[in-house]
């Protein structure tokens, strides 16, 4: 089924983080079309994203063949987010994308990649927990940015302080 317009979805995990602190991570999830028309709508949704995922359908190669510009889309508005390549659909016996195949463009765009299947559910959890996990790492390395520039946002302003 084709996105029209825009659909989304939240997402609550409990992360454990590296050091062994839990963290309750609320994920909003934005479906955006990909039509034409859509494009400038697109930018804004994307504005001030942390994370994405770029899914593409194992069983339709152009959707694979998309990846990269929907990464170049994305990437453009957040240059510091994390990304994950999702290839979807893994338990359908008509696969037309090979694993390897996802394998050499994640190495090309240096993103995480996860196979999935929305139907049984398979690796779904580690992929979420996986993408917050090094969201939040990457926040705490780099402070928090600014999605357009890139640059740290202006320390707020207090008057008479």
């Amino acid at each position: 089924m084709t996105t029209i317009g825009t659909t989304f979805a939240l997402k609550t995990l409990d992360v454990v983080m590296p050091s062994g602190s839990t963290v309750k991570a609320r994920v909003v999830l934005w479906d955006l079309a990909g039509q034409p028309t859509y494009n400038e709508l697109r930018r804004r949704y994307m504005a001030g994203a942390t994370m994405a995922l770029i899914v593409y359908d194992v069983t339709r190669p152009q959707t694979f063949l998309d990846i990269g510009e929907w990464y170049t889309k994305f990437i453009t508005v957040c240059p510091n987010a994390v990304v994950a390549v999702v290839a979807n659909k893994i338990d359908r016996e008509d696969r037309l994308v090979p694993p390897e195949a996802a394998k050499m463009v994640t190495e090309w765009l240096d993103v995480m990649h996860y196979e999935t299947s929305a139907k049984t559910g398979e690796n779904v959890t580690p992929l979420f927990t996986d993408l917050v996990t090094r969201a939040i790492e990457k926040q705490k390395l780099h402070g928090p940015r600014d999605s357009v520039s890139g640059a740290q946002p202006p320390k707020p302003f207090r008057l008479g302080v």
